[in-house]
């Protein structure tokens, strides 16, 4: 017995019919309300076919009809009822609908709730990876196997992971809005991994690289020093630099407080808060107070600390070609050891310092902003071998000066017990 057969036997009886609010032919008009019913009709060419009626869980009246045999639309009319009472009922006509509808509804309603930067991350990956490839493919025609196969081909192209990320996000989250409407009963994105991301060699910065680094910007404006210095000790995002006001600092207590974050979204400037909306004081060391409070000089408390030549926000966009990488290119013919460094790396080499002078995860966690001590770990995992190989030296040194006259320390070898009769 096939299993369509073996389904519909055990639905086939009027008890279960009553259990579940079928009724294949009641004809009691009262008692149809609710439960699905099966009728027949004849087609132009005199063949016979069924169709069953029933309400959907918003009592909405509507039908599906084709079925060639009466225990095909039996099966059927069992399924709606039982997937009703479950809650598990899924309209036939929401699976058609396209994953660029649901993907246009949900980008159109993510703008209310996050941020704009973000939001343009979405909408590039979904013109650019999702929508040629899903934007007409009907959500109910979405599987898994095809998802994975799409990333394989993506990454086999030459895409890099964090692109094929951005477009499994999207992806994933239109088809969980389907899921939260009860178009989807599961969501086929969920479980697809993206490939790892290659762990990239940092550029990471000495001292005296920064201070090589601050004196070639100087040559443009003096001032773009100081931006330099604040980035690579305080480790501050470029957005949350450029948006800091005279009143965000405690020159008192040399603190800073990260409250907002400026970017630009399409040539737009765009005000917001520090990515995680995670508002933090962060300290910068004593050498930079001057330097800042020169800064600040006649400003209104209101007022940009860090600005471009007309006093407005400091781009990113127009200081790294046209001031940062040169000066990098400067840097590196007179030190052919100076890495390739862009201006997020200065935040890298803030982490890098802090650690090399003994801040522990959870300091370098605060300063950087980060969500967890964890991601701090996992950012900068290559800064703490050294650590690792000055625990042993910490351990050699803690044993040496506190033993009391073991035979490692004693005699520089293993411990020898004495041998026992018998043993």
């Amino acid at each position: 017995m096939c299993f369509r057969d073996q389904f519909v036997s055990i639905f086939d009886s009027s008890r279960f019919a009553n259990l579940v609010g079928l009724a294949w032919a009641d004809p009691d008009p009262e008692r149809n309300v609710a439960m699905a019913t099966i009728e027949t009709y004849t087609l132009a060419s005199g063949a016979k076919r069924y169709r069953v009626r029933y309400r959907t869980p918003e009592n909405r009246s509507t039908d599906k009809s084709g079925f060639t045999t009466k225990r095909d639309a039996q099966a059927f009319a069992a399924t709606v009822e039982v997937s009703k009472l479950s809650g598990t009922y899924i309209a036939p006509a929401a699976g058609r609908i396209t994953v660029g509808e649901v993907a246009r509804a949900w980008l159109d309603s993510a703008s209310a709730t996050i941020k704009a930067t973000t939001l343009a991350k979405h909408e590039s990956a979904w013109s650019f990876r999702v929508q040629p490839r899903w934007g007409a493919v009907a959500i109910g025609d979405v599987r898994p196997a095809a998802i994975k196969a799409w990333v394989a081909e993506l990454h086999a192209s030459g895409v890099g992971a964090a692109s094929i990320e951005s477009a499994l996000d999207v992806l994933r989250g239109a088809l969980g809005s389907a899921l939260d409407d009860r178009a989807l009963l599961v969501n086929p994105a969920v479980g697809v991994k993206p490939p790892r991301r290659k762990l990239s060699k940092r550029g990471y910065l000495t001292i005296p690289q920064v201070e090589a680094i601050a004196v070639e910007v100087m040559t443009v404006r003096a001032e773009y020093a100081t931006v330099i210095g604040f980035l690579a000790y305080t480790g501050l995002r470029w957005g949350e630099m450029a948006a800091l006001r005279v009143e965000s600092f405690d020159m008192l207590r040399r603190r800073v407080q990260v409250r907002e974050a400026v970017a630009e979204v399409r040539g737009k400037i765009v005000w917001g808060t520090p990515k995680d909306h995670e508002r933090r004081s962060v300290p910068f060391p004593a050498f930079l107070a001057r330097p800042l409070a020169e800064l600040m000089e006649g400003k209104n408390r209101s007022d940009l600390v860090f600005t471009g030549a007309k006093g407005a926000v400091l781009a990113v966009s127009r200081f790294r070609p046209r001031v940062f990488a040169p000066a990098v290119s400067r840097a590196q013919k007179a030190d052919p050891s100076f890495p390739t460094i862009t201006p997020h790396d200065l935040r890298h080499t803030a982490a890098s310092l802090a650690v090399s002078s003994g801040a522990n995860v959870k300091a370098v966690q605060t300063m950087l902003g980060h969500a967890s001590a964890v991601l701090t770990l996992d950012t900068y995992s290559d800064l703490f071998p050294d650590d690792l190989d000055a625990v042993a030296a910490h351990l050699d040194e803690a044993v040496r000066q506190q033993s009391v006259g073991f035979l490692w320390v004693a005699e520089g070898r293993g411990p020898r017990p004495e041998s026992r009769t018998g043993l």
